[in-house]
């Protein structure tokens, strides 16, 4: 078989290139769709699964195993859900004693759902006895003012 004239063999490198270029763009594309697409579908999952775990923050005192009155159960939700003040309602209504309220913190963690670094700080805040309870007052200027509460003890006296 003769050589190809040098037109034509530049022709058909020209024409072998183009097709060679257009399958690659084809195959870019196709793949970059693939991603959109994989990364639609994992954030529709991660938006499912946030929303599921926002029901269940919510609706945590209603469920079965949830230890404490969803009266008493106020809800935050950032940085923590719950702040509970266990016999409360019970103490109101006179079936039990303020003296035996506790105040419960609590986070709600739906699946596989870990504490955040500042959920950890607050639970670390708690154990450390880093908690304290505050007055604050308004006065006519509507200046603040804050106080730190120091409850009297039973035995000491009035005077």
């Amino acid at each position: 078989m003769p050589p190809l004239p040098p037109l034509t063999s530049f022709l058909l490198g020209l024409a072998i290139g183009v097709i060679l270029l257009v399958v690659f763009l084809i195959r870019a594309k196709l793949a970059h769709q693939s991603e959109i697409d994989l990364a639609r579908k994992q954030s529709v999952k991660q938006s499912r699964s946030t929303l599921k775990g926002q029901m269940a923050e919510q609706m945590a005192p209603m469920l079965p195993g949830f230890d404490y009155s969803p009266a008493d159960s106020k809800f935050l939700g950032d940085p923590i859900d719950y702040v509970i003040f266990k016999g409360m309602t019970e103490a109101r209504d006179g079936g039990g004693s303020f003296e035996d309220l506790e105040v419960v913190l609590i986070d709600v963690k739906y699946g596989k759902a870990q504490l955040t670094a500042a959920q950890r700080a607050i639970s670390q805040a708690v154990e450390a006895g880093r908690v304290r309870f505050e007055v604050v007052r308004i006065d006519a200027e509507n200046k603040v003012t804050k106080s730190h509460y120091v409850p009297r003890r039973k035995n000491e006296s009035t005077d």
